[in-house]
């Protein structure tokens, strides 16, 4: 018991003394912050030329804090002087590194540096030069979005453009108008990763050798405020485009041409008969319109030829691009006139190609003979003509179509001058009814065929012209070079019925 006592009574007298020696302020230094480290995962690249890098690199790198954490990280490309640095969290990323302008090779510094949780940055950092090699942008025109061979004032291009050393090393697109001296003009990027351009050029005025036009862009057709100089009227005209990128390296130029005609009139005349009789076919029809005093603007669309006797192509001397430019080149007149030698022909665009045309207030008339084969009632054709059936024959009790002769007339239904049938003998004719609204206007003397060379009078409804039920559009059924108006001076001259056909019915006028 006093053993344990005198210990207890000991050690409380030393821890007594201990508290009574002790200062209650603190002395001495506080360790100071140390600065972090930086490192790259590469710090030296040595190449020959053939090998130097494209300027797109990854990069990585890492810190250490020996009294502490990294917070983060500054980088610097080129230049590191204060102010040029960037902060960031990452500790990898991909760089397009800068080659300096009108350079094919360069050795581009990029530097890093930590910054601890005390926000010491390393005063060394870590750094490494990349040995480049600039390549060149690429610019390749897109054939399907080019001009046809000639044109009127509204004509589109497409191209689409690619750097081998990334997207983002473009810098930017431009075309030129026949001048690749003094007339390049920037088109706009209008997103990063942009690689198509569209634009269509809409001249001002054509009534000069040279024109000016405003530029729109894209498919959606906005307006993009560019006027483009340097377009000659009635001749041909060549388009280039380049690209740029951000080493002012110079894609390979690449070029159109193409001819560039004057609008003269709002009548647009198309012919559409691809048959060996075309070139005078179409004399025929300009000569019978400027009897009415119109003058016209042609476009030859009789190229082509369906397999197996399907539809044709879309004409080559149409825009391929339908929207906006085939719509918005048809939409420059206010009236058209087409004729065709077969169902089969470009007219079976026309719901897809008019739409503008028509919202415009433009009027069409089109002439065409319709032969058996063109006759199938699942042909979409038909709801743009007004036509909601052909008149049907009985293949069982061999019959085989319709016939118009010499002298057999071609009566009006609602006005109009008599017309008489001059084309021999001829089977491209087939009756119809149509559409509910629309108006009958002509129908025709006919034969029934059968097979083995019979005939017979044909006594049923023989209706062969209409008007459809909005009034802008007029569907005429046969070959009009063969057929004469009854009390016509000349036996060529159909002015009467042009006239009540065109002016009366579609308010055809000259402007």
């Amino acid at each position: 018991m006093y053993k344990k006592l005198n210990r207890s009574a000991l050690f409380t007298a030393v821890v007594l003394l201990l508290i009574s020696g002790c200062d209650t302020s603190l002395d001495g230094n506080l360790n100071e912050n140390l600065p972090p480290t930086t490192n790259l995962t590469v710090d030296n690249i040595e190449v020959d030329d053939e090998n130097r890098l494209s300027s797109r690199v990854d990069i990585s790198w890492w810190g250490d804090d020996p009294d502490g954490f990294i917070t983060g990280y500054e980088f610097a490309i080129a230049d590191t002087s204060e102010g040029n640095w960037s902060f960031t969290t990452q500790t990898d990323s991909t760089f397009i590194l800068p080659i300096s302008p009108g350079q094919e090779t360069d050795d581009v510094l990029f530097a890093v540096r930590s910054i601890d949780n005390e926000g010491a940055i390393d005063p060394g950092g870590a750094s490494v030069r990349f040995p480049l090699r600039n390549s060149a942008p690429t610019t390749e025109m897109n054939t399907l979005e080019l001009p046809p061979d000639t044109t009127y004032g509204l004509f589109s291009f497409g191209w689409s453009i690619s750097d081998p050393d990334g997207r983002p090393t473009i810098l930017r697109t431009e075309i030129a108008v026949n001048d690749t001296t003094n007339g390049w003009t920037e088109i706009p990027i209008e997103s990063e990763d942009q690689e198509n351009f569209f634009i269509s050029l809409v001249l001002q005025d054509q009534s000069q050798e040279t024109a000016s036009a405003d530029l729109y862009l894209g498919r959606s057709f906005r307006n993009s405020d560019l006027v483009i100089d340097n377009f000659r009227v009635n001749d041909d005209n060549t388009l280039y485009v380049r690209t740029l990128d951000r080493a002012r390296s110079v894609s390979e130029v690449q070029e159109h041409e193409w001819f560039l005609k004057r609008q003269t009139s709002n009548i647009l005349l198309l012919n559409d008969d691809a048959s060996s009789s075309s070139q005078s076919n179409l004399s025929f029809h300009e000569q019978q319109l400027s009897r009415l005093g119109f003058s016209v603007d042609i476009i030859d669309i009789s190229d082509g030829s369906g397999l197996s006797g399907g539809n044709v192509p879309l004409s080559s001397a149409f825009p391929r691009v339908i929207n906006p430019t085939l719509n918005r080149t048809l939409a420059q007149w206010d009236h058209i006139y087409h004729f065709s030698n077969s169902l089969n022909r470009n007219i079976n665009f026309a719901q897809e190609i008019l739409v503008r045309f028509f919202d415009q207030g433009g009027t069409m008339y089109s002439s065409i003979p319709i032969f058996r084969d063109e006759t199938r009632e699942d042909n979409p054709l038909l709801n743009f003509l007004s036509i909601s059936e052909f008149v049907p024959i009985d293949p069982e009790n061999a019959e085989r179509g319709f016939q118009i002769r010499d002298d057999f007339e071609i009566r009006p239904m609602d006005g109009g001058p008599l017309l008489t049938f001059t084309g021999g003998i001829n089977s491209a004719i087939w009756p119809f009814f149509p559409v509910g609204g629309a108006a009958e206007l002509y129908e025709a003397e006919l034969l029934k065929r059968f097979a083995g060379g019979g005939l017979s009078r044909y006594e049923g409804p023989s209706t062969i012209s209409v008007l459809n039920p909005e009034r802008n559009f007029l569907y005429f059924g046969m070959d009009m070079t063969n057929i004469t108006v009854s009390d016509a001076n000349e036996p060529d001259d159909l002015s009467g019925l042009l006239e009540e056909l065109l002016i009366n019915r579609l308010g055809f006028t000259q402007q």
